[in-house]
């Protein structure tokens, strides 16, 4: 355009020094990174020889550990404050009274494992229940897949349940199925082999969600 110059880079410098002021100078720096530094960095990511490779786990092994969590029972607390773990191993030693040895142990607060000589003995306590301690339930549970504590949900526990005042016409595994069904999922009708329930009552073993309202 007529009358207006273009100064040069020199020209701008010269003018800002006329004027008092530093100049600004920018520089750029160019990063350049050939493939003898990449290699090197990648080697730095590597597996040492005392980490060495990815190994899979020995089949007698991994046999060994299912064997293991099939004989195993997990039971927790369901009490706010911590329970003496002394105290809780022989008393409940004492009442299960089981027909061969059983070790307890404490995995976490209020959660324990019981380790099992005899498949009999897990199964009586597993549908003995309900059990408790102090005045707490405790939720059994058979542990599954890896037995990972986080992944065992204690929410659920089954309940004897007495259904009254029913007609003797009614007084029926039926009946109990059905009326225990509203409450839960039924597990057990206590009873005669047959269908027919003698007595004032039916008693209808009952499982529920703990954390559900009825």
């Amino acid at each position: 355009m007529d009358g207006v110059r273009k100064m040069s880079e020199r020209d701008q410098m010269e003018e800002v020094e006329k004027e008092g002021k530093k100049p600004l100078v920018v520089r750029r720096t160019l990063v350049e990174m050939n493939t003898e530094e990449i290699a090197r960095m990648c080697a730095s990511l590597s597996l040492t020889e005392r980490e060495g490779p990815v190994r899979r786990l020995n089949v007698e092994l991994k046999q060994a550990g299912v064997q293991l969590m099939s004989s195993r029972l997990v039971g927790k607390i369901l009490a706010n404050k911590q329970v003496n773990e002394e105290v809780f191993k022989s008393v409940i030693t004492k009442n299960w009274q089981t027909k061969k040895d059983m070790e307890i142990e404490l995995i976490s607060r209020n959660t324990f494992a019981f380790h099992f000589s005899c498949q009999e003995d897990k199964i009586k306590m597993l549908k003995g229940g309900p059990w408790s301690f102090d005045d707490a339930l405790m939720v059994l549970v058979e542990p599954g897949g890896k037995g990972d504590l986080k992944s065992m949900l204690f929410n659920k526990a089954n309940f004897w349940v007495l259904i009254q005042n029913i007609p003797l016409m009614c007084m029926t595994k039926e009946t109990g199925k059905f009326l225990g069904g509203i409450i839960g999922i039924v597990k057990e009708i206590d009873g005669r082999k047959s269908s027919v329930c003698m007595g004032k009552f039916l008693r209808v073993k009952v499982e529920i969600e703990l954390d559900k309202p009825l």
